[in-house]
């Protein structure tokens, strides 16, 4: 009887205990249940039709915006717009408090609402000045997101690797492996570079952000204001752009002041021959060949080097370049995707790129189905596991299969010793109270949260004791 009692305690106990021990941020975020009304936008049925390829727009409008209400709170916004949207406003109806946002120039852009009001709201407005062109509107639950929900940081300050990629599907094709390896598993600092745009289209700009982040890529990449063109040779894509009103030096001046600005330890960018040919990527490398002794040189494009000083990058690899040859393995699992290869992922990555696989792509990556491709070795044409070191200031590769050799990690390197400046006591006791800003109250409500997840670990080994202690007295009482 005295054991019944003490299961029966223990579980009542136990049962108490459970709720208490779910962490409400592993509850997952749902957004079916948010209402969107939109006012002045044309075909405002586009922005809920989960279909990034259709949109709708405000342009002829002065002002837009769209309601977004939910009655259990609105606790995070994800807008995909169909084309860059520099700055627009988030507000509370209720209070009129709003916040400007967008000024990122992101074409996919997370809103922490939360963070802005400090709570979660049940209706708050999305408000554009001039023209919007809006692809998807969602508004989330509190909880964990959906992966596909892409949270973009700003490009990097430094780079590790700087991958100089000519058109959006060339970093998930020929420079496969790359992104999912070094910026996915290894976490070091990578920023892509794209040569041209496909702001032309209303899928292309999609299918990169997509690919880009399902690879492991959280930096936001940078990408040109130069059309894409087609060529088969480097004097071809010369007067192709030409023609464009973009000269050889525009490239140069911004291809040069990427480096500067990132200032890579490794840069990356195509073959010489352009691969299967492409004027574009020919271009590309042709540029950096003439461009890459000097971007060291305070007399070559000032402009860039008023604003970011200059930069000598420590490797330089061609993709297939003859010499100095690597070959890279894409075929080993990593832990970052689950067991997954380099490649398996780029794949993926590839997955995105929908308006690209009806090309000869399409097989190059996957193979036929009498002979499909499983590893990165078994691509012989344009191999992506094959590069060269083109120019090196830190010695040639020893032991080969590693962009970073010789190279330390920002991450890693020890950043130099600062001596503080000296501070008299009777000053220090005298400094008012830091002010606390928005976004470190938010910070303390989660350090809260974990302080709770303490005090929840002291509460179930107490009751622990205290059942323990229950069975302790019952068996000494049994016995007498």
């Amino acid at each position: 009887m005295k054991r019944s009692i003490l299961l029966f305690i223990t579980i009542i106990l136990i049962i108490n205990i459970i709720p208490f021990t779910a962490n409400a941020e592993d509850t997952a975020a749902d957004y079916t249940g948010t209402s969107i009304n939109a006012v002045g936008f044309d075909y405002p049925q586009y922005l809920t039709d989960e279909k990034e390829k259709t949109y709708a727009d405000s342009e002829g409008y002065e002002y837009a915006t769209i309601e977004l209400s939910n009655p259990e709170g609105i606790s995070q916004v994800y807008v995909v717009f169909d084309k860059i949207c520099s700055e627009w406003a988030i507000v509370e109806p209720k209070s009129g408090k709003e916040y400007i946002v967008g000024k990122n120039n992101f074409l996919h852009e997370y809103i922490d609402v939360t963070k802005l009001f400090g709570k979660e709201l049940k209706t708050l407005v999305l408000r554009f000045k001039s023209s919007a062109y809006v692809a998807e509107v969602y508004g989330f639950t509190k909880g964990t997101l959906p992966e596909w929900v892409q949270q973009w940081e700003t490009p990097l300050e430094k780079a590790d690797i700087l991958l100089l990629s000519s058109h959006s599907d060339d970093e998930q094709l020929f420079f496969a492996g790359i992104l999912p390896y070094y910026a996915g598993e290894r976490k070091v600092q990578v920023q892509v570079v794209y040569l041209i745009n496909h702001f032309d289209t209303h899928d292309r700009p999609h299918e990169q952000l997509n690919g880009l982040w399902a690879v492991g890529v959280k930096n936001y990449p940078i990408i040109s204001e130069f059309p894409d063109l087609y060529s088969e040779s480097l004097n071809g894509a010369i007067s192709a752009f030409e023609k464009k009103g973009f000269t050889y030096d525009d490239f140069t001046s911004y291809i040069v002041e990427n480096i500067r600005r990132f200032k890579p330890q490794v840069l990356i960018t195509h073959d010489i021959k352009g691969e299967y040919g492409h004027g574009t990527h020919i271009y590309c490398t042709d540029v950096v060949i003439n461009s890459i002794e000097k971007t060291n040189d305070p007399a070559f494009c000032p402009e860039s080097v008023e604003k970011w000083g200059v930069w000598d990058v420590s490797k330089t690899y061609l993709h297939l370049y003859g010499e100095n040859t690597i070959t890279m393995n894409w075929d080993v699992p990593l832990s970052a995707f689950d067991g997954k290869t380099a490649f398996e992922m780029t794949v993926e990555g590839f997955s995105h790129h929908k308006s690209q696989h009806w090309t000869w792509f399409n097989d190059w990556i996957h193979g036929k189905e009498s002979a499909p491709i499983t590893k990165a070795s078994q691509i012989k044409s344009y191999s992506p596991c094959k590069y060269g070191l083109y120019r090196t200031t830190v010695g040639s590769d020893t032991v080969g299969g590693d962009f970073l050799e010789n190279i330390i990690p920002y991450k890693d390197q020890t950043p130099p010793e600062t001596t503080p400046p000296e501070t008299e006591a009777e000053t220090t006791e005298k400094t008012e109270p830091a002010i606390t800003t928005y976004e470190e109250k938010a910070d303390e409500k989660t350090d809260v949260t974990k302080i709770d997840h303490k005090v929840l670990l002291i509460a179930i080994i107490v009751t622990v004791i205290v059942i323990f202690a229950i069975y302790i007295v019952f068996t000494k009482n049994k016995k007498a």
